[in-house]
């Protein structure tokens, strides 16, 4: 487990994957990261448990190769995998009280992923990481409108001492295009599968 007093935002990996065992039908990709990656590991079930013991052997290998990775807000599995942090978005803060927040917010970095304003007031007292989503239309969310430029350059500088990484249809060529001083890098699906397509 990462000291947070000690850590270095220059030790943080600036792409980072999103992964979700229980949609996928390949996983190539996945073991194709190193410790310059990081994991985001992410569910939409609802069995919360099933999806833990999904994420277990991938968890293993992120241990073994030393790469950071964060998973979905659970008080038990948080200190059992020693994971870097714990992701807090809507559906996590709905069964989760603030005090339970505030004592994972000691020893782990709490993630949120944002998506407009009322978000993002939410976030800023609760997060140290942020992801603002989506930047561009994606194919694991063909259905969800990207940020309008405004929208996400106002969501980007609305942060202060928090990291911020843009999420949705992002890579290393359209990352170019956004990059602002206040983006520190960039969360992805597809990028890190393109060669396998």
């Amino acid at each position: 487990m990462q000291s947070k007093s000690k850590f270095n935002v220059s030790s943080l990996p600036k792409q980072w994957l999103f992964f979700n065992p229980a949609t996928i039908s390949k996983n190539n990709y996945f073991y194709r990261i190193t410790n310059k990656n990081g994991v985001v590991f992410f569910y939409d079930e609802n069995n919360v448990d099933m999806f833990l013991q999904k994420i277990k052997p991938y968890i293993n290998w992120c241990q073994q190769k030393r790469i950071k990775f964060i998973i979905p807000f659970s008080f038990i599995f948080a200190y059992m995998s020693s994971a870097f942090g714990v992701l807090l978005d809507s559906k996590c803060k709905k069964q989760n009280n603030n005090r339970n927040v505030k004592k994972l917010k000691e020893k782990f970095f709490i993630v949120s992923k944002i998506h407009n304003l009322k978000e993002a007031i939410v976030a800023k007292n609760a997060a140290d990481i942020i992801f603002i989503s989506p930047v561009f239309r994606t194919l694991s969310f063909p259905e969800k409108k990207p940020l309008s430029n405004h929208n996400f350059i106002s969501l980007c500088f609305s942060f202060e001492k928090k990291v911020i990484f843009a999420l949705g249809g992002v890579n290393k060529k359209k990352f170019a295009y956004i990059r602002n001083t206040n983006l520190y890098g960039f969360g992805s699906i597809s990028s890190f599968k393109e060669k396998d397509e």
